[in-house]
């Protein structure tokens, strides 16, 4: 209770020094001691937080997140996984989770060794995995597989769109050319946490690893990750989802994580963090995010946004006109500005007027915070209105001021022929007398 006591004191103290901010961009008021930081929403991919997020780092074993998104990727979950000599090559100072040659696992099974007790053995052969199937080669030698996944891994990199990192090794163990930033990391893992295991396995707290044949191997991994882990008070976090420690030397203490409230989710990353600290100033990173954020959905896809009645609609079909959303569209605001968006709707015509086909375009909706446009929806209309005959237009209501029209029409012709007549008459009778 009392380790608790003081980790909720040292989140409040880093907050307390958070003046109020009135724009995204006067965020960096945290006071943080990591050398490289960066807070990241998950759904639009926007920064929260930063510091240093784009200086070159070494991200130690928080290079595994890339390794297990490219193993997901490219092996099956039944598919056997069978460890080689390539562990042979692992320093001998590394982590280990302690694979043996010959051992055949699970692709789940892998994930767990790589993610929880961050097994460099683990790495390597996830890298040989997927460099084999790659290749179609099943007999690569290690250092051309090793080589040929840290391509890979450079290649997809680049493809989420991570432009400032290197990878030389498939286990963060440190080399001069192997480097990364904060706001990188921030992006492979957010790629990473779409994949339905992934989010499984590294929100794990501990796991179970039974060799069958060999009972006596069998060994409990446990997640060096300990804001999931209800054991460590002082360190746990309720709403942490995940997802990996770093730690070497020259990359210090390293930390990315991951958390979900009240629907939003927040990727953190701290890099070189003082001893003993990432797992305090990730919390914060956490609580200042939100308390001070919220997610505002203006639309959803398919979502009815109006009902309107079409003026000349068909009464054989729909009169009104149910208009949906064609995108999603979700913002990340401050919570004091939700309530000052504004909306509104452009309609191709007004009005709205029949045929209409499903599916067309009818308008959009615009939504803006203080005069400034947030986003823009784009409106279709969810049925057809097809467009009443002209009998049912007769038949109809509307039709009345031309029927008006048509009657005083005929009243003032049948008047006027009526005036001639009665004047012709009069010139007859009075040449008779």
């Amino acid at each position: 209770m009392k380790k608790r006591l003081l980790s909720y004191l040292l989140v409040f103290i880093i907050l307390a020094a958070s003046t109020g901010v009135n724009s995204k961009a006067e965020g960096n008021t945290l006071n943080l001691k990591s050398e490289a930081i960066v807070l990241l929403e998950e759904t639009t991919g926007k920064i929260i937080y930063d510091k240093n997020a784009k200086a070159k780092m070494y991200p130690a074993s928080t290079t595994k997140v890339l390794t297990a998104l490219l193993l997901i990727e490219n092996i099956k979950p039944d598919e056997p996984i069978i460890v080689g000599r390539e562990i042979n090559g692992v320093p001998l100072d590394a982590s280990k989770a302690g694979h043996k040659i010959g051992d055949k696992l699970t692709l789940k099974q892998l994930l767990m060794a790589l993610m929880l007790p961050s097994g460099n053995d683990s790495a390597y052969v996830a890298a040989m995995a997927v460099a084999k199937k790659t290749s179609n080669n099943p007999d690569l030698d290690a250092t051309t597989g090793l080589a040929q996944f840290s391509q890979l891994m450079n290649e997809k990199a680049k493809a989420i769109g991570a432009e400032n990192s290197h990878f030389v090794n498939s286990s963060g163990y440190h080399e001069d050319g192997h480097y990364s930033t904060a706001y990188d990391i921030a992006l492979i893992t957010r790629e990473a946490m779409k994949s339905e295991l992934f989010r499984e396995v590294v929100k794990t707290p501990s796991f179970d690893m039974e060799f069958g044949a060999e009972p006596e191997r069998n060994t409990t991994w446990r997640n060096r990750n300990l804001l999931i882990d209800a054991r460590y008070s002082s360190s746990y976090y309720p709403y942490a989802t995940g997802v990996k420690t770093g730690n070497t030397d020259q990359a210090g203490e390293c930390l990315v994580s991951t958390a979900t409230k009240d629907g939003m989710k927040l990727v953190a990353v701290v890099l070189k963090s003082p001893q003993d600290l990432r797992f305090m100033e990730s919390k914060a990173l956490f609580e200042y995010g939100f308390v001070k954020y919220a997610l505002y959905t203006f639309s959803k896809s398919g979502e009815v946004i109006e009902k309107l009645p079409i003026p000349n609609a068909t009464k054989k079909g729909p009169q009104e006109l149910e208009v949906v959303a064609k995108e999603e569209r979700t913002e990340l605001l401050f919570k004091n500005q939700v309530e000052k968006i504004e909306k509104k709707i452009e309609w191709s015509t007004t009005p709205l007027k029949a045929p209409i086909e499903a599916g067309h375009t009818v308008g959009k909706l615009t939504y803006t915070l203080e005069g400034e446009v947030l986003g823009e929806v784009t409106l279709l209309a969810k049925h057809s209105v097809s467009k009443r005959t002209i009998f049912e237009f007769l038949a109809s209501d509307a039709a009345i001021p031309y029927w008006g029209a048509i009657l005083g029409v005929i009243t003032l012709v049948l008047g006027i022929m009526y005036l001639m007549k009665t004047r012709k008459n009069r010139r007859r009778f009075k040449r008779r007398f």
